[in-house]
């Protein structure tokens, strides 16, 4: 089994959540009864909490849950997912990969369902009373939905979004803040995973003095979330990351995408003056030396800003952008990657893909935004590279990297 960030599921502008546990129970936040599952086989029943063949995944970092039991001839695969669908509701889904028939057992029967339960109730094991017996025949699929408001019985319309859909969706809503196709796929679904579960989050930490919760602010909002106190929340986050920053002798890593993320979003909402304030504040900051970025990801909220800066130096003050100011990581080489719509500074971001020719990899880029923006590229590792350009779009052969550098 696999431990994930998404234990808690819900969706997104409802504030209705359940958590999910690593053997696919739902303890919904409510205070409602918890919803366990017991799949009845040829040989005996299972009880998934204590069976050593379980196994669980989130599907692409999204909060998707797949739970697979095996049996005698094959899997029972769990599914669970939220949609909005009738006012909200968590879906689970049990799929008979196995060779025979089975009966799935639930602890509540307040659920819509896509075949009738059975009236029999589950023998051979203890389960409350109000406890729902679905039959589940080989190579078939049983869809139940736990409604978050007034959980009833009923009948689950065949329309209900599947859980490609809701992953899909979840995707695409991430990536509205940027978009990266890497290598590394397990950094993809990471990095999905941070975003999925802060448009989730309800409450913001103390920004003071935590660098995640400052980031995460301002990617919410880069998420789409925006409120009227928006725009407030991002200036006290800029003037206290600031303050920190004129005491220190070497900045944070962080703070260049920090600043540029914040400008970025205050142009974005028209905010000139809020824009040209981070721009002058990072002028006086500008000539510090800078801390390296990690060699290692972050697992929290700081991932985004790592990846990102990973891939593109912005600058707040606006007019130049490096694209990977580290070189192309050593594990990357010779593997085609793309990123598109990274924060180059305030009013302009940039898409590039990399293709390689041999042992040289060729830089496809895009600017979004207008014209004038300086690019150049980092190389092999930590030194710097001759190449330059304003176009606002075009490809050029950047040299072979020949110095280690690798991202874990």
């Amino acid at each position: 089994m696999s431990g994930h960030a998404h234990e808690t599921i819900g969706v997104r502008g409802n504030k209705w959540r359940t958590q999910v546990t690593n053997c696919g129970m739902l303890i919904p936040r409510d205070g409602s009864a918890p919803m366990l599952w017991r799949v009845a086989a040829d040989d005996r029943w299972y009880v998934p909490e204590n069976e050593s063949t379980l196994r669980q995944k989130w599907l692409a970092g999204t909060p998707v849950a797949e739970t697979r039991l095996h049996v005698p001839g094959g899997d029972i695969v769990q599914r669970i997912f939220c949609v909005a669908d009738l006012g909200g509701m968590t879906v689970m889904e049990f799929v008979n990969e196995s060779t025979l028939p089975v009966v799935i057992a639930l602890s509540r029967n307040d659920v819509l369902t896509t075949h009738p339960p059975s009236d029999v109730a589950p023998l051979g094991i203890e389960m409350p009373s109000n406890s729902l017996v679905l039959p589940l025949g080989h190579q078939s699929s049983v869809r139940t939905a736990l409604l978050h408001s007034n959980p009833h019985a009923g009948h689950l319309p065949d329309t209900t979004a599947g859980y490609m859909q809701v992953l899909n969706g979840w995707e695409t809503a991430c990536e509205v803040a940027s978009r990266v196709v890497l290598p590394d796929q397990s950094l993809c679904s990471r990095l999905t995973a941070v975003r999925s579960k802060l448009l989730l989050d309800v409450a913001v930490d103390d920004v003071d003095t935590d660098s995640n919760a400052e980031h995460s602010v301002i990617e919410r909002i880069r998420l789409g979330d925006f409120n009227s106190d928006s725009i407030l929340d991002v200036v006290r986050v800029v003037e206290r990351r600031i303050k920190r920053e004129r005491k220190s002798s070497m900045l944070s890593w962080d703070t260049a995408h920090l600043l540029t993320t914040a400008a970025s979003v205050c142009a974005h909402h028209n905010e000139d003056a809020a824009v040209d304030d981070i721009a002058r504040a990072w002028l006086r900051l500008a000539d510090n030396s800078v801390e390296p970025i990690p060699d290692e990801a972050p697992e929290d909220h700081l991932l985004a800003a790592w990846l990102e800066s990973l891939l593109a130096q912005p600058s707040a003050s606006g007019g130049v952008v490096k694209l990977l100011p580290r070189g192309i990581p050593k594990p990357w080489w010779g593997q085609n990657f793309q990123c598109h719509r990274l924060v180059a500074d305030a009013r302009r971001q940039v898409s590039y893909a990399v293709r390689w020719h041999g042992a040289l990899p060729a830089l496809l880029w895009e600017v979004h935004g207008q014209p004038g923006l300086v690019l150049t590229a980092g190389h092999s590792g930590l030194e710097s590279s001759s190449w330059s350009s304003t176009q606002a779009a075009g490809e050029t052969l950047l040299e072979a990297p020949t110095a280690p550098n690798s991202v874990k």
